[in-house]
């Protein structure tokens, strides 16, 4: 292994790595995973110092030569030249010891993932249903009851239930509100025998001119800027203090919150939003100097304290067994809409947050979903596809509502197939938490031939089962890469597919191209 000595002049010396012929790149930042992966005639950057994303990331690349480059400090990279050009605050490391994309990532995760620790079962065997879609800003318990009524009578599987935004009056008062949920420890209950496991929505943020504001103030806990002032900043529900997790007293007083929130009405866990380091400021005032970067990795950290948990937004806390979401995807076809879910997934999974689900299906843009003559019913169809042979899969729009009984009934089936290989998904996260080998993965990670078109239309789970959903409206038929070896077709157990070839396979409204490893 080289290792490059500590940069120290000012970020202005680059590191000058060459790029291989016909090496691909992967790494740093799960919301660029549509252009991973890169090659030397990409013209990719990535400044990880200064990085604005709502998603995971991590300093660290890995190519489809077997090559790592990795540091333990956020870096920028940029292609230039046929060249990797590196500007680093700290050391910068690399191996060049493998010979291919899961040389690299198995070197990755053995260098810098915590590994171990798998996250509770339910997230692998069930879906997840989110409030969001259906009942918005103005959680109630009635509402949240009929939603999961109409889960069990138009016979979805009971799941996990998330709780979202506006349980409680405000940020920071973690209790519910007495105006929207007149028994919340009955409705707890009630979801509790139905079948559903139950979290809630929190993040970070304290709401000024309140009681805890003012408590946690005179305390010293919430974040300050550099002129010493209480540092508010401007996030999606206005503006708002955040609380300082580096002071002891900060972590404990909402751990106590949450435990209290567990202990007195049996909420299973918490869906951990915000924390991303675009609301953090590396002159900010903490207890402990923190940078932008490690206030997010600090967030993530306290909610490893509680094994049912989601984010979306994390940095280098990789291998924990953290639930890690895909931003809300837009109720599009294309970019930021279903055609991301793939590549975004991806590069989660190499980068190390394996344990992952592909947003809601249909994404989270409740705009969208206002006017149901509007609505593209097709799409949440191959939202659900696309999720259901994924290690995880989230419904928030109510399905029945939004469906005619044609696309309610495909829909169910996505729903269905996920439960049927509820198993092997498991098996596949219990050895990512032993090894940190992703769980879905991309076609290169297993077969280093597959032409470069097919890494953004179609994955692998696991070893043994290859993914091709269809992803664009009204298609008639799928091209497909089937790699070396027999391949058979999941929906009949018939069609064997002798690979390497290219084959167009005929697609229908019912139709998810998915084929298992026939072995002799």
């Amino acid at each position: 292994m080289m290792q490059y000595k500590e940069i120290k002049i000012k970020l202005k010396e680059r590191i000058k790595i060459p790029i291989l012929q016909e090496e691909y790149w992967y790494g740093g930042c799960v919301m660029d995973g549509s252009k991973y992966p890169f090659t030397a005639n990409d013209g990719y950057s990535l400044d990880l110092i200064n990085l604005d994303t709502v998603n995971q990331a991590a300093p660290a690349f890995l190519s489809t030569k077997g090559r790592v480059v990795w540091s333990k400090q956020p870096f920028n990279l940029t292609v230039k030249g046929n060249q990797l050009e590196v500007i680093a605050k700290s050391t910068i490391y690399m191996d060049e010891s493998g010979q291919n994309l899961k040389d690299a990532q198995a070197f990755l995760a053995q260098q810098t993932f915590s590994l171990g620790t798998l996250p509770p079962q339910a997230f692998f065997q069930v879906p997840q249903w989110n409030t969001w879609i259906e009942v918005l800003y103005n959680q109630n318990q009635n509402d949240i009851l009929k939603y999961a009524q109409g889960i069990l009578d138009h016979q979805f599987p009971a799941g996990i239930m998330i709780i979202d935004d506006s349980w409680a009056e405000y940020c920071g008062r973690w209790e519910f509100s007495e105006r929207k949920f007149p028994d919340p420890k009955q409705m707890v209950a009630q979801l509790h025998s139905m079948g559903f496991k139950v979290m809630l929505w929190v993040c970070p943020f304290i709401t000024a001119d309140t009681v805890e504001y003012r408590y946690l103030s005179e305390s010293n806990m919430l974040l300050r800027q550099k002129d010493g002032k209480i540092a508010i900043r401007e996030w999606w529900n206005g503006h708002s203090a955040i609380l300082d997790l580096s002071n002891p007293a900060a972590y404990s007083w909402l751990k106590e919150s949450l435990v209290e929130l567990q202990n007195k009405y049996h909420i299973d866990g918490f869906k951990f939003d915000a924390g991303d380091q675009r609301f953090y400021r590396n002159d900010d005032i903490s207890y402990m100097k923190l940078t932008a970067q490690q206030q997010t990795e600090l967030w993530g950290q306290f909610g490893a304290e509680f094994p049912y948990n989601e984010f979306r937004s994390n940095y280098q806390n990789q291998g924990w067994p953290l639930i890690n979401r895909l931003q809300d995807k837009a109720f599009e076809w294309g970019k930021d809409g279903l055609a991301d879910l793939i590549p975004h997934t991806l590069a989660q999974g190499l980068l190390g947050y394996y344990f992952n689900c592909p947003d809601m299906i249909g994404g989270g843009d409740y705009f969208s979903f206002r006017d149901k003559q509007e609505l593209d019913q097709e799409l949440i169809v191959r939202f659900a596809q696309c999720s259901a042979l994924m290690a995880m899969m989230q419904f928030s729009v109510a399905p029945w509502r939004v469906l005619d009984q044609e696309h309610l009934k495909v829909c169910k089936a996505a729903a269905d197939l996920h439960i049927e290989y509820a198993d092997y998904i498991l098996q596949l996260a219990r050895y990512a938490a032993e090894k940190g080998e992703p769980i879905t993965r991309p076609m290169s990670y297993d077969h280093p031939q597959t032409p470069i078109k097919f890494l953004k239309t179609q994955f692998k789970l696991g070893e043994d089962l290859l993914a091709a959903p269809v992803l664009e409206k009204g298609a008639s038929e799928k091209e497909i890469y089937f790699p070396a070896g027999k391949w058979q077709a999941i929906s009949d157990n018939k069609e064997i597919i002798t690979g390497p070839i290219v084959k167009k396979v005929p697609v229908n409204l019912a139709s998810l191209p998915a084929y298992k490893r026939i072995t002799e």
